[in-house]
C-alpha cells in the first residue's frame, strides 16, 4: 500500500524550491508549481456559487514574494466581504490605468458638461432621464467594448415610441462620439443610424403620421361637454381638460412634469427633446389651466409627474380620458387628438386671428424650409391671447334650451 506524502508547509525559505504541485498558503492563497519549474501565486474564491481563480503573478526570484502574495490575498478577502468581486475590481483598475472608462461614469460627466449649453430646464431633465434611466443597461460596459447589439438592447423596449427612441439614439451616439474624440474607443460608432442600426432595426411608425382620421367634436358642442367633464372630480378628467385648453398632444400631457412648469409666469416648457418637430416648445397656460395646476401643486403626491399613474413612478394611462370622451358624448368615433381640430375649426369660423398665430398655437410652423428657419420667435403673448379666448369659450356656461326673444 502506497503512503500519501504530506505536502510541506510553504514558507519564505522554501516557496522557490518545492516540487510540482499546488500548495495552500492560507487565506485562499495557493502556490502552483508546474512540472517545468514554473511557479505562480493564485487566489481561489467562490462568488454567487461559482468557484473562481485570480492570478497574482509569478513566484520566481524576480516575481512576487510570499509576504506580498499574502497581503494581496487579504486585500481580496476584504473586497469579498464588501460584496465586490476582486478579479473584476482588479480588471476595472487596470482599465482605468490604461485610460478606459465605464459608459455610465463617462456619460454622466458628458451630460453635466453638455447641459451647460441648454437654456431650458425641461430639456435638461429629459437629457438626464435618457442618460441615467434609459441608458442604464449600458452603464456597466466599458465604452471601448460597446457594440451595436448593446445599443439595440437599449432601444428595442422604447422603439415604438418614436420621439423617445430617436432622442435616446441621438444621445447615445453623441456620448460615443465624445468617447471617440477622447481616444477611449475605435472610430466606428455602434449607434450610427445609417451604417449600423437602420439595416437591423424593425420598421417604426413615422413621426407625425396619422393612423386614420381623428374625428373631432363640433366646437359648438364643446362648452356643454366641458361642463359635464367639470362635474367629474378625477385626475383623468382634469388631464383631459388640460389637453383641450393647452392644445397639447395626449402624450405630452401624460408625461407633463412639475419641473417643466413655471407656475409664476404661466409657461409650460417642454424644451427641444421629445417634441414632435424638434423645435423649442413652450406653451402659455390659459388662466383656467394655470389655476388648476397651482392648486394641484399644493396637494401633489408626486414630485415628478403632474398626472402620475398607479405606481407614481409612471405617467397615467390615456384610456380613462378616452372613456370619458365616449361616455359623455355617446360617440365612439371621437378621439382626444381631435380637440386640436376642434380648436382649429373654431378659430377659422369664429375669429379673425392671423392663421400663422393659430397654427403656432398648435405648434405648427408654417411656410417652406427657408421661412421656417427664420421663424424662431415664440409669439407667447399672441398665442396666449388666442388660447385664452378659446379657453373662455370652451368653459362658458352651456346655453339654455330656452330661445331668447329677439329685440326689434
Amino acid at each position: 500500500m502506497q503512503l500519501l506524502t504530506q505536502k510541506p508547509e510553504i514558507t519564505a525559505k522554501n516557496y522557490l524550491s518545492v516540487g510540482p504541485g499546488e500548495y495552500p498558503c492560507g487565506n485562499n492563497l495557493y502556490l502552483i508549481v508546474t512540472p517545468s519549474g514554473g511557479r505562480r501565486w493564485a487566489f481561489r474564491y467562490q462568488r454567487n456559487g461559482i468557484v473562481k481563480k485570480m492570478g497574482f503573478g509569478s513566484a520566481k526570484e524576480t516575481g512576487l514574494k510570499l509576504s506580498e502574495a499574502r497581503d494581496k490575498a487579504i486585500d481580496a478577502l476584504r473586497l469579498l466581504a464588501k460584496g465586490t468581486d476582486p478579479r473584476e475590481y482588479r480588471d476595472d483598475e487596470k482599465r482605468r490605468t490604461q485610460g478606459s472608462r465605464r459608459f455610465g461614469e463617462f456619460a454622466e460627466e458628458w451630460r453635466q458638461t453638455y447641459e451647460t449649453g441648454m437654456r431650458h430646464k425641461a430639456a435638461r431633465a429629459k437629457l438626464k432621464r435618457i442618460v441615467q434611466v434609459i441608458c442604464r443597461p449600458l452603464h456597466k460596459h466599458w465604452v471601448h467594448e460597446i457594440e451595436t447589439g448593446h445599443v439595440v438592447n437599449v432601444l428595442m423596449p422604447i422603439w415604438q415610441q418614436p420621439e423617445t427612441s430617436r432622442s435616446a439614439r441621438q444621445i447615445i451616439k453623441k456620448i460615443l462620439d465624445a468617447a471617440i474624440a477622447h481616444n477611449l474607443r475605435p472610430k466606428d460608432n455602434p449607434a450610427d443610424w445609417a451604417s449600423r442600426l437602420q439595416p437591423i432595426m424593425p420598421r417604426q411608425r413615422r413621426r407625425g403620421t396619422i393612423r386614420g382620421g381623428h374625428k373631432a367634436m363640433d366646437y359648438q358642442d364643446l362648452p356643454a361637454f366641458m361642463h359635464k367633464l367639470g362635474a367629474i372630480s378625477t385626475q383623468s378628467a382634469r388631464a383631459l381638460e388640460v389637453i383641450i385648453l393647452t392644445l397639447a398632444r395626449t402624450a405630452e400631457v401624460q408625461n407633463m412634469r412639475w419641473a417643466q412648469l413655471d407656475l409664476d409666469n404661466g409657461i409650460w416648457d417642454l424644451g427641444f427633446l421629445g417634441t414632435k418637430n424638434e423645435r423649442l416648445k413652450r406653451t402659455p397656460l390659459p388662466r383656467q389651466t394655470l389655476t388648476y395646476l397651482r392648486e394641484a401643486y399644493e396637494s401633489r403626491v408626486n414630485d415628478e409627474f403632474v398626472f402620475p399613474g398607479r405606481s407614481l413612478k409612471r405617467p397615467m394611462s390615456n384610456m380613462t380620458m378616452l372613456k370619458y370622451l365616449k361616455e359623455l358624448t355617446g360617440d365612439d368615433s371621437l378621439t382626444v387628438h381631435g380637440f386640436r381640430t376642434t380648436f382649429r375649426t373654431w378659430a377659422q369660423e369664429q375669429t379673425h386671428f392671423e392663421e400663422e398665430i393659430v397654427e403656432h398655437c398648435l405648434h405648427h410652423i408654417t411656410g417652406d424650409d427657408a421661412e421656417k428657419a427664420y421663424k424662431r420667435g415664440e409669439a407667447l403673448k399672441k398665442r396666449l391671447h388666442v388660447m385664452q379666448i378659446f379657453a373662455d369659450f370652451a368653459t362658458q356656461p352651456p346655453k339654455s334650451n330656452v330661445t331668447p326673444m329677439k329685440v326689434a
